[in-house]
Parts: structure tokens; C-alpha cells; sequence
């Protein structure tokens, strides 16, 4: 019971406001749906119509995708405007048992082709398909159809104003907040690894952490997940959740490489202050964490990262006047290890350039 509790914490409710947007959202789409079937009801519409209005209500709520408010609209719009097309032609189609079911097979052939143009477009598809199967299952006149289409008009654009305009909200603020978690994570972690003496305690600590920063990452791919976002969508423009992920995977692998060889080369002397001054930088080179997770809700994306690379470029210089790569075999490959730990650094540092141009896309 303590694992289910403390799992449902780690994932739901630590990132207080990205972390309960599920629970939000959901109540919004309830409350959308319920105001949408009221203002119908005391407005007059009643009978067979008045599902039709909720049928508009639901598919608003509940066929979503797009990374960003704007981008929901779209999808929404669409949708009810194909939607509102179809339906009187479903609607006719039916009193007529071939023509109805070739429709419906070009329908569904149509449905579980579109997947392959975006998840949006995959989205709208099954709208479009289980509307359309109500109106084939109900027969009626084209003029019943076009009344239908109507009121589906009718009850789509009252949650659209409820969800889009009355009470919104923006899907980038939920990644980018997310993402920033991912981030600190990412950072408490780097910061355990450059502060880590390397005893029992410390690889307990360090385990905990990485599993807190991974479990973050998971959080942030089940946000893209709810939101319908292609995860591997526009992952070279720098730009937009997806980058983000990409990126996010990428530091934390990087951060992984270091914690494997920050202790270089440790049962020799010749390397002890090259150790200590690594671990100085690996600190200060920490804070950059927290300032780029800051810069994803804000879109400043400007990091001063000149005193870490001109850290490493001394460190490689002093790595080299050592000569150890000279002397016998086996200070050749401790100075392999001290190496790559720089070189494992530089990695982040770059890295951590990357992740400015992300951020003054605000992660969106």
C-alpha cells in the first residue's frame, strides 16, 4: 500500500500544477459537457436532438491534440466542422443498407489510414468515425440530418468557448513546467554525482536520485501521451515538447556517463588534484540546471557558459602537462579515465547550449 501511495505522489501530485492537469482537465470536460447540455436544454432543444448537442459537447473534450492552446483549436475546430458535414449525409446514407455500409467501410478505411499524416489527424479520424456510426445507426431524412448537424454545431461551440476561451488551459505551460521538473531532477542528480566521495551512502543517495530523475522523464513522455503529442515530431527545429524529451534524455545520459568516471583514476596520486579541481567545476557547472529550468517557463534561453568551458579547456591543458599518456601502461589508462571524464563534461556544457535554444522556444 506505501508503494502505491508514494508512486501516485512521485508521478501525480510532487509537480503540484503540471502533475494534477490530468484531474483538471478532466473536470473541465465534465463541467464543459454538463453547461453544454443545460444551456441547450433551457434554450429550448429537446427530443431526439438534444443528444446531439452532447455528441458536439463531447467530441470538443474529448478527441484532443496539439502542443499548444492554438494548435487545440485547430484540431477542435476541424474536427466538429468534418464532423457537421458528415453527419447529414451519414444520416441519409442509412436508409439505404449497401450504400451504407460501402460508405462506412471508404469511412473506416479513411480512419485507420489517416494515423500515418499525424496524431492530430488520427485524433480527428476516430472523432469523425463514431459520430458518423450514431447518425448510420439512426435513419432519418437529409433535412433531420442537417438539423442534426446543427445542434452538434450547436453543443460543439459551447465547449469550445467553455474550454478554449472561458476556462483554458495551455498544454505549453503544463510541458514546460513539467519539463522544468525534469530538469531540477536532472540537476540534483549532477550535483549528487560532482559531490559524491563514493561511499555507501553516497551510491544510495545517488540511486535515489536517478531513479527520481527518470521517473520525471516518464512523467513528462505521459503528459506528451495525454496530450496526443508525437513524441519524435520536429525533434530538429529545436523547438517544442518533443525537443525537449529528446533533449531531456540526452542530459540525463549524459549526466549518467559522468557519475560512471567522476572518481578517475582515484587510487593514484598524480591525478588526486586534477579530481578535486574537476569536482569544483562539475559544482559550479550545476547551477546551469536550475537557471535553464527557471528559462523554460519564462523562453530566456541566455546562459553564460564561458567560465565552464574555459574550466574544462584548463583542466584538459593541466591534464596533458601531466605526461602521464608518456609513462608506463598504466597511467596511460588512468589518463584515458581522466579523459573522459572531461570530455564527458564538455559533453554536458554543450549540452547545456543546446538546451538555451530550446528554452527561448519556451519548450513550446
Amino acid at each position: 500500500m506505501n508503494k502505491v501511495i508514494s508512486d501516485f505522489y512521485r508521478v501525480f501530485i510532487r509537480p503540484i500544477d503540471p502533475g494534477l492537469f490530468i484531474t483538471r482537465y478532466a473536470a473541465k470536460s465534465v463541467v464543459a459537457c454538463v453547461v453544454a447540455l443545460a444551456i441547450a436544454y433551457f434554450s429550448g432543444v429537446t427530443g431526439q436532438f438534444l443528444p446531439w448537442c452532447v455528441y458536439g459537447s463531447v467530441i470538443v473534450v474529448l478527441f484532443r491534440a496539439g502542443s499548444t492552446l492554438k494548435k487545440r483549436k485547430i484540431v477542435a475546430a476541424t474536427l466538429c466542422l468534418i464532423v457537421a458535414c458528415l453527419v447529414p449525409v451519414s444520416t441519409f446514407i442509412a436508409n439505404y443498407s449497401i450504400i451504407s455500409e460501402v460508405y462506412l467501410f471508404i469511412l473506416a478505411f479513411l480512419v485507420f489510414f489517416i494515423p500515418v499524416v499525424g496524431v492530430s489527424a488520427a485524433t480527428i479520424g476516430i472523432g469523425v468515425l463514431i459520430v458518423n456510426l450514431i447518425a448510420l445507426n439512426s435513419p432519418e431524412t437529409i433535412i433531420i440530418g442537417l438539423c442534426r448537424s446543427g445542434y452538434v454545431l450547436y453543443g460543439s461551440t459551447i465547449s469550445y468557448l467553455f474550454l478554449f476561451h472561458l476556462w483554458p488551459m495551455r498544454p505549453e505551460k503544463v510541458l514546460s513546467k513539467a519539463g522544468g521538473l525534469a530538469l531540477t531532477d536532472i540537476g540534483d542528480y549532477f550535483r549528487c554525482v560532482a559531490g559524491s566521495l563514493g561511499g555507501k551512502k553516497d551510491q544510495e543517495e545517488l540511486s535515489e536520485i536517478h531513479e527520481r530523475s527518470v521517473a520525471s522523464l516518464r512523467r513528462y513522455r505521459r503528459f506528451m501521451e495525454a496530450m496526443n503529442v508525437d513524441p519524435v515530431k520536429e525533434l530538429g527545429k529545436y523547438e517544442g515538447p518533443s525537443a525537449l524529451y529528446a533533449l531531456l534524455i540526452r542530459m540525463l545520459e549524459a549526466v549518467v556517463g559522468l557519475a560512471n568516471s567522476r572518481r578517475f583514476a582515484e587510487h593514484s596520486p598524480i591525478f588526486s588534484g586534477l579530481r578535486l579541481k574537476f569536482s569544483q567545476l562539475a559544482l559550479k557547472s550545476s547551477i546551469v540546471f536550475d537557471v535553464l529550468a527557471a528559462n523554460l517557463s519564462t523562453g530566456k534561453g541566455g546562459v553564460d557558459l564561458s567560465e565552464i568551458n574555459t574550466g574544462i579547456a584548463e583542466l584538459e591543458r593541466e591534464l596533458l602537462d601531466l605526461g602521464a599518456y608518456k609513462k608506463d601502461e598504466g597511467l596511460r589508462d588512468e589518463f584515458l579515465e581522466a579523459w573522459g571524464a572531461l570530455y564527458g563534461l564538455r559533453n554536458l556544457c554543450f549540452e547545456f547550449e543546446e538546451m538555451c535554444r530550446v528554452c527561448r522556444g519556451g519548450g513550446k
